[in-house]
């Protein structure tokens, strides 16, 4: 019998562990009987134990705008990313609704801090204005080799103004550099609703 260390590498995106192992193995000259003789060392670990990488959803919802724009028109991809607001953001659409903004602040917050992206987010009383210098997305696509979608922006507009819908807050989308996805975005509290 021998003494043998055992390393193994796992890479997952940029992070690498490395699982350091030691048993003793008989020696033997069959190969094959050595591996089937081995014993199994298990690692369990889950999707919420690893950093959330957010940029690779940009790539994929490029190429998806780009495919319904080019097989149905630019209606299509508003349509398309109108419903997944609908479904994806229901919960907090709901907190929009009870005149929670903070709620839309927290989000938002949240969003830019996964992506490791400097933003500018003021909010009051019935307002959150967020400015950025570059969109995360863009600034991933065009790093990744890719050009974003010549509908790109509805990312913001039709995404922010159909989490207000119904709710007593507006979205404005100010200002969009489509090169770089610098924008000025602006939530309010609607003048009906200021009465």
């Amino acid at each position: 019998m021998r003494r043998e260390s055992i390393k193994t590498y796992v890479s997952v995106g940029d992070e690498h562990l490395v699982v350091h192992a030691e048993k003793f193995v008989p020696e033997i000259n069959n190969y094959n009987q050595y591996l089937m003789n081995q014993e199994k060392i298990v690692m369990t670990k889950k999707a919420a134990d690893n950093k959330y990488l957010h940029r690779d959803f940009h790539i994929s919802l490029n190429m998806l705008m780009e495919y319904i724009e080019n097989k149905f028109g630019k209606d299509a991809v508003i349509q398309y990313l109108s419903q997944y607001t609908n479904a994806y953001h229901k919960p907090l659409h709901e907190q929009l609704m009870a005149g929670n903004l903070a709620a839309l602040t927290d989000y938002l917050t949240e969003i830019y801090q996964k992506e490791e992206w400097p933003v500018s987010i003021r909010s009051g009383d019935g307002f959150i204005e967020l400015q950025q210098d570059a969109c995360p997305g863009i600034s991933h696509l065009k790093a990744s080799g890719n050009q974003p979608s010549s509908c790109y922006m509805e990312t913001y507009r039709t995404v922010y103004a159909t989490l207000c819908e119904g709710t007593p807050f507006q979205y404005q989308l100010l200002q969009f550099d489509s090169e770089t996805g610098a924008c000025t975005q602006l939530f309010t509290k609607k003048e009906e609703e200021k009465l």
